[in-house]
């Protein structure tokens, strides 16, 4: 059995499809768990690449980031054949706290896309309700120590509350994957024909901050709408330190 998870698409397909890549080389009968994140058209197409040369793979996108991963918490979607998630269950619990089947192949990769949407959103929705609360006078510790209590915020947003506050924007997820991800799930919503407004304002200040920063974690877009409002006057010598 092989795990992979790599960065992109591109990754992707040169590690697989490549004239010395995982294709090439493995032998009939070999189970692979793609991890990445990647677009679901891309998990359906390894998928039929493998079954050509008896080779099984079954997408099994990662839910959850650094923090996550070390306290395991991850939560691992899956799509491909049932009996082969079944099989790997002992795999999937060695790693994560929970496993979900989704549908077939392409469809573990299509969840991971829907939830990284209210990941990046909910972060954008944060990043313009603590600026309101500074604009409108609120002491910026007090606020995000609150909020982070409040049940609207979700757990996986708490955490970066408190490194906020500290203006720790050191990445456990980068903001670059955020980029990623949203231009997959846009290209995804794009595919099926529906527009997705909130995700592209998110997007857009995401592409903003990329283009401003270096690596930092996708909670910056607090950072960036603090800058625009005018009110990161004393956060933006953290940033430049």
């Amino acid at each position: 059995m092989l795990l992979s998870c790599l960065t992109n698409d591109e990754a992707v397909q040169s590690v697989y499809t490549g004239p010395e890549g995982i294709f090439a080389v493995a032998r009939p009968g070999t189970v692979v768990l793609e991890m990445s994140t990647i677009s679901p058209d891309s998990s359906r197409e390894l998928h039929k690449l493998g079954a050509r040369r008896g080779v099984e793979v079954m997408d099994v996108a990662i839910s959850g980031s650094t923090p996550a991963a070390e306290e395991g918490t991850l939560m691992l979607l899956a799509g491909g054949n049932r009996e082969l998630f079944r099989a790997a269950k002992p795999i999937f619990q060695a790693i994560a706290k929970q496993s979900h089947l989704m549908g077939g192949s392409g469809s573990g990769t299509t969840m991971k896309l829907v939830v990284n949407t209210l990941l990046g959103v909910g972060m954008q929705a944060i990043a313009e309700a603590v600026v309101l609360g500074e604009r409108a006078g609120l002491d910026r510790e007090r606020l995000l120590e609150v909020l982070a209590k409040t049940a609207v915020v979700a757990p996986a947003h708490v955490g970066k509350l408190a490194r906020v506050a500290t203006n720790d924007y050191s990445p456990q997820f980068p903001l670059r994957l955020m980029h990623k991800d949203f231009e997959l799930i846009l290209d995804e919503a794009a595919q099926e024909q529906f527009t997705m407004p909130a995700t592209e304002a998110a997007f857009r200040v995401n592409s903003d901050e990329l283009a401003h920063s270096g690596e930092e974690d996708f909670s910056a877009v607090l950072l960036r709408m603090e800058e625009v409002a005018g009110v990161a006057s004393v956060h933006s010598a953290t940033k430049a330190s």
